[in-house]
């Protein structure tokens, strides 16, 4: 560390990567004008709006959008490193919104991605997974009916709230105006601020139960050590997948450590069969995470899971 400081005065290349400041807000009445080209999608009691936003170039509500992806994931240990996290994706894909009316703030988003229109206007390039992960001939069904999420977040102001459901709510109206959707697909992120052994202990235990080969291997692949894929076995010998991810879960606190929300929340809405993770990954352009790609059947949601969500009603309390 004393040789990192060392370096900062000289200007020459430091020892561990440093991040940016993140960008200003941008104001807030343009971000809601910004808005206004978007449709909304449902009006929650308490003014919040589910808004869908087509993407555009030097867009208020994009760079906003951006701000706090970057300022949110910064906090879990990831985030691009730039003063916004935007990318050429952005500008083609469209953007689930949480918006709040009384504070004048984006709640959180998701970046969504229909599959079908992605890949006749842009061809397999046109989908960000792409840029992860080399897909199969065999996959090209599957993301023809899939809506490609990514890039969510809740701004940390709403991490208390339930601005995540109200989102997953948003995708359930979204997809019922799109019944040729039947699979979810996105990669979805192991921060690399887990410890190392944490991380491939949740890969080993995701690929026992909802592994699939065949359609999709990562260009930068992340492979548990042999002890830890050992270790893993022997806790989930015998369990099925509600049980073992419980083991998972303990064993995993027993470090100190919380498995993140998006794979419970992910595993949770489909029956296990329902489940598939592709292939497991690195990005180095965004702070080194660890990705797993999957692919949810819709077919098989729980009947819980589709109910709530795409049973074609909003609840309308306060989040």
């Amino acid at each position: 560390m004393r040789r990192h400081v060392y370096r900062l005065p000289r200007r020459r290349a430091a020892l561990f990567g440093a991040q940016g400041p993140v960008a200003h807000p941008e104001p807030a009445a343009a971000v809601r004008t910004a808005l206004g080209r978007g449709e909304v999608l449902a009006e929650l009691a308490d003014g919040k709006r589910l808004i869908l936003l087509p993407g555009a170039p030097d867009c208020p509500a994009l760079r906003e959008l951006g701000r706090l992806r970057e300022l949110s994931f910064r906090r879990v240990g990831e985030g691009s490193g730039r003063r916004r996290d935007l990318d050429a994706y952005d500008a083609h894909y469209e953007h689930l919104i949480l918006w709040d009316e009384a504070a004048l703030a984006i709640a959180g988003a998701y970046r969504l991605g229909h599959g079908g229109s992605i890949l006749a206007a842009r061809g397999l390039a046109g989908l960000y997974s792409a840029a992860l992960f080399r897909y199969a001939p065999a996959a090209e069904p599957v993301l023809r009916q899939g809506l490609e999420l990514g890039r969510s977040f809740v701004a940390p102001a709403y991490w208390r709230s339930r601005a995540l459901d109200r989102l997953w709510q948003g995708i359930g109206l979204y997809l019922q105006r799109h019944p040729e959707l039947r699979h979810l697909v996105g990669p979805v992120s192991l921060s690399a601020a887990l410890p190392r052994e944490a991380r491939e202990r949740i890969v080993a235990a995701h690929e026992h139960y909802f592994g699939a080969s065949g359609l999709a291997e990562a260009l930068r692949p992340f492979r548990p050590a042999a002890d830890t894929l050992a270790a893993v076995r022997a806790l989930l010998d015998g369990r099925d997948a509600e049980s073992g991810l419980a083991a998972l879960r303990r064993d995993l606190a027993a470090q100190g450590v919380a498995l993140p929300v998006l794979y419970r929340q992910y595993v949770d809405l489909c029956e296990p069969a329902g489940v598939r993770f592709l292939a497991f990954g690195e990005d180095p352009d965004f702070a080194g995470c660890v990705d797993g790609l999957v692919v949810l059947d819709l077919a098989r949601l729980k009947p819980a899971k589709r109910a709530r969500y795409l049973g074609g009603r909003v609840e309308t309390d306060g989040i």
